[in-house]
């Protein structure tokens, strides 16, 4: 038990020194990339000079690169990136924050569609190795996994809601309303759900499926897993209290990995189908050049892969004795 604390201890610090070169590379990434935002700023129309002056000031635009770090760091770690540059009277936090609901919508409902019916394919085919199911489930994941997101989306769009109309072709409510807690405004949010949740979820099986399968199959082959018929124990028993378990350890960083799917959105299919959230709010920004709406977003999306990543190493260590030992 020592020596998992202490890998514990190891990892966590390790993601602590991943966190501060992240942060250090926030800062010096947006300052390579072309664009000025002091122009974009001193252009904008909609705000006064004085806020102009004030913002330049707080974050030291006008000052030397290492007295724009050192306010830079301090801003961090208090979650202050200032206001948006395209939308200059909101921080750039809440705004990402408003667009972080859409996207865990979106790509939440896709997840747990993509793990659940990812892994119970994974294990079918497993356990039919070879039959027709196994056969037929692996060329369906590999069709639809090798198949672009983007093209793939564009193809639900044509069919469902231009040739068929029994879907919104984009967005995520119908435009100029706002969500409510009412029957009506559920209704028209699942609807505009539909296409980009099946885009995002088809395309994504087959990483589950495949993963679930080979790591089942080489578990299967285990002397334990012999053992445990020669006792007399019956296939769905041999299958549910001993391969499972086992086979489910591969999936745990799988799974971690998906969270930063989760919290990044998935940029194609959120600009495709015009849905507001992070990956179409980034994309946006980039356009715009609102480096401190972008700084915040990568903050963020980076901040929650690194915790993520730690979670699944913890777990790890916990479910599995072979990486104390190690």
């Amino acid at each position: 038990m020592r020596n998992g604390k202490i890998l514990i201890a190891r990892k966590a610090f390790n993601s602590f020194i991943t966190l501060l070169m992240v942060v250090v590379m926030n800062f010096f990434l947006f300052r390579v990339i072309p664009g000025d935002p002091l122009m974009n700023l001193r252009n904008n129309t909609r705000v006064s000079d004085e806020y102009k002056e004030q913002f330049i000031h707080d974050f030291g635009l006008d000052q030397p690169i290492y007295v724009q770090f050192l306010k830079y760091i301090e801003n961090v770690f208090t979650l202050n990136f200032g206001n948006a540059i395209s939308e200059p009277l909101r921080p750039a936090m809440d705004i990402i924050l408003d667009n972080m609901v859409w996207t865990l919508i979106l790509t939440g409902t896709s997840s747990i569609l993509m793990i659940v019916i990812g892994m119970s394919i994974g294990i079918l085919a497993a356990w039919k190795r070879g039959g027709a199911f196994d056969t037929g489930s692996m060329a369906f994941s590999l069709f639809f996994y090798a198949m672009p997101t983007f093209w793939f989306a564009m193809m639900l769009i044509v069919i469902f809601a231009t040739e068929l109309k029994w879907t919104p072709s984009g967005g995520a409510l119908e435009y100029g309303t706002r969500f409510e807690f009412t029957w009506i405004s559920i209704k028209d949010m699942l609807s505009h759900l539909v296409l980009p949740a099946t885009a995002l979820t088809i395309g994504s099986i087959a990483a589950f499926s495949l993963i679930m399968r080979g790591s089942l199959i080489d578990v299967m082959t285990e002397e334990y897993i012999t053992t445990a018929r020669a006792k007399g124990m019956t296939e769905r028993k041999v299958l549910k209290d001993h391969a499972l378990p086992n086979a489910m350890l591969p999936m745990v960083a799988l799974i971690a990995i998906d969270i930063a799917f989760v919290v990044g959105g998935a940029f194609q299919a959120e600009v495709v189908f015009d849905y507001p959230g992070i990956g179409w709010l980034t994309v946006k920004a980039t356009i715009d050049k609102d480096f401190p709406l972008l700084e915040a977003a990568f903050f963020l999306i980076a901040v929650v892969v690194i915790i993520a990543n730690l979670i699944a190493d913890v777990l790890l260590v916990y479910m599995d004795p072979r990486v104390k030992m190690e």
